[in-house]
């Protein structure tokens, strides 16, 4: 289990970065570039949940949440960089504050 959490800390430092940088100045087609950076999010939320542990009942909750965070951080960063999705900008609009009416 040890091996996990330098490998989660080379995608979110090393190789995350890279592929932004990628995926920014390259000439690729724009649905390549929502690929990659859909995949890429995904790894990265992974990644942030597995530094945490594998999750068990007591921690799933937590752990569904910090790969959600992480994929929102990774995906902002690639936002950055003009590669968008209609669906995971739909997931940034939801609103899950209480409003009195």
């Amino acid at each position: 289990m040890d091996y996990i959490y330098p490998i989660c800390t080379l995608i979110l430092v090393l190789v995350l970065p890279f592929v932004i940088n990628l995926v920014k100045n390259s000439t690729w087609d724009s649905s390549i570039k929502l690929w990659v950076a859909i995949i890429f999010s995904g790894l990265a939320g992974l990644a942030t949940g597995l530094i945490g542990g594998i999750p068990d009942a007591s921690t799933l909750v937590t752990w569904v949440l910090s790969v959600v965070g992480g994929v929102q951080v990774a995906y902002t960063a690639f936002k950055s960089a003009g590669v968008t999705s209609k669906w995971l900008d739909a997931l940034e609009d939801i609103d899950l504050s209480k409003k009195s009416s």
